[in-house]
């Protein structure tokens, strides 16, 4: 079963490598109600039988934590070292990127009522923007955790914590109801996507010149 799992998550990161964006709309589009072209939201995904909530969620962090590990894993291992820089206030700053993707789907959601094409197929941009940024961040989240916990055992191994990330994901939804799962992952998530943001937010920040008094 080990063997089978970690060929499972080398397939995911080798597709993602070629094309993450193809790979990701097909992990969606298997989701029932996204193929049929029903909205996107929490009775969609309650809906959804376990087995089929696990089995998207374990492929879809697979394949987009493979698609960070095969372009950017360097942002993988500085993530980590944010994290660990202060743990303590990771989940607060992660709470704020979560924040930042959900402004962006309402306010595309608004944009498309104004000009009065949120009831029609154009009007779930809205929800692939919401559900696009919640998966990236998400799945980048979890994989720094992942990989943050194999160091904690002797030297950081980024493919072994994109295993655990997307196994965790897949237990998550399978064994928990959605929402207890959905809040779970999220404060996980956050602790991974924290340190960066922190490290982006205090980095962007103005320097003011003091003078000599």
């Amino acid at each position: 079963m080990r063997s089978g799992l970690r060929g499972g998550v080398r397939a995911a990161a080798t597709a993602s490598a070629t094309r993450p964006g193809i790979a990701a709309v097909a992990v969606l589009a298997t989701v029932p109600g996204v193929a049929a072209g029903q909205t996107l939201g929490p009775s969609t995904v309650a809906g959804t039988p376990p087995a089929a909530r696990a089995a998207g969620s374990f492929l879809l962090v697979g394949l987009l934590g493979g698609a960070f590990l095969s372009r950017r894993e360097r942002l993988v291992d500085r993530a980590v070292d944010d994290t660990l820089g202060r743990p303590a206030v990771a989940i607060v700053y992660g709470s704020c990127a979560y924040a930042l993707v959900a402004f962006a789907g309402f306010y595309t959601n608004n944009m498309l009522a104004q000009l009065g094409v949120a009831a029609t197929p154009l009007g779930a941009l809205a929800a692939l923007v919401l559900v696009g940024g919640l998966a990236l961040v998400s799945a980048f989240g979890l994989l720094v955790v992942g990989t943050l916990l194999t160091g904690l055992w002797g030297p950081r191994r980024p493919q072994h914590g994109l295993a655990l990330a997307a196994s965790a994901s897949a237990a998550s939804w399978f064994l928990l109801p959605a929402g207890a799962a959905f809040a779970a992952l999220v404060l996980v998530a956050a602790v991974g996507v924290g340190g960066p943001t922190r490290t982006w937010v205090h980095r962007s920040r103005p320097v003011v010149a003091q003078g000599d008094g």
